[in-house]
């Protein structure tokens, strides 16, 4: 069922953690599931076809939720963090706290972000931090929009439509755990504004 964003806490009450939602963020539509369910997670690949070897990432409401995840934060992932979430820089951090496989794929790390929408975050605070992918069948481009042809919005138990998302472009993923830090997907941020924030431009 497709709720709008005034029928969120209506929404909110009945869902589970076994449930797969669609949402919107600041960059594009995501699908999610409980970071505690593996069977919700495995249900996000079968609904995109998404490939089993590849990993998901995880949203968070707040630096709170993120810490919980990936443990005590460096002086430079800090300012990143002060300077960009919420928003579209997705962070690759070694993993705290253990997740399951349906998530890592038995990496030693893992990609969090802070998405900067009002509903998003609700939803995160509400449920937890969620493993998510964008909300498209894997190879095809990702949503910026709920969208009736879009197969993936009939296969999940809830979808929240707000509207069009505002960057309309997928979130810059960036690889923290080396001592340089390397962008792998250029995409809301870009290099020159993190190396504006890190000072090594």
């Amino acid at each position: 069922m497709i709720y709008q964003s005034h029928q969120l806490s209506e929404a909110l009450a009945m869902i589970t953690q076994e449930d797969v939602i669609v949402f919107p963020t600041d960059t594009v539509y995501g699908i999610g599931a409980s970071i505690h369910s593996p069977n919700a997670l495995d249900k996000i690949f079968e609904i995109k076809n998404r490939p089993t070897e590849k990993s998901l990432i995880v949203l968070c409401a707040n630096e709170d939720q993120l810490e919980k995840i990936v443990g005590p934060l460096s002086v430079e992932v800090k300012k990143l963090i002060d300077a960009f979430l919420p928003g579209g820089l997705t962070l690759i951090l070694n993993c705290y706290m253990p997740l399951p496989n349906e998530i890592t794929r038995g990496k030693q790390t893992i990609g969090v972000r802070i998405p900067d929408h009002p509903l998003a975050l609700k939803l995160l605070s509400e449920l937890g931090p969620l493993a998510t992918t964008s909300a498209n069948v894997s190879g095809e481009v990702s949503p910026t929009r709920v969208e009736v042809d879009n197969p993936v919005i009939h296969r999940v138990d809830y979808v929240f439509d707000d509207g069009e998302t505002k960057a309309q472009i997928p979130s810059t993923i960036l690889d923290c755990t080396t001592s340089e830090f390397k962008i792998l997907r250029e995409g809301a941020i870009s290099l020159e504004e993190i190396q504006k924030v890190l000072h090594k431009k």
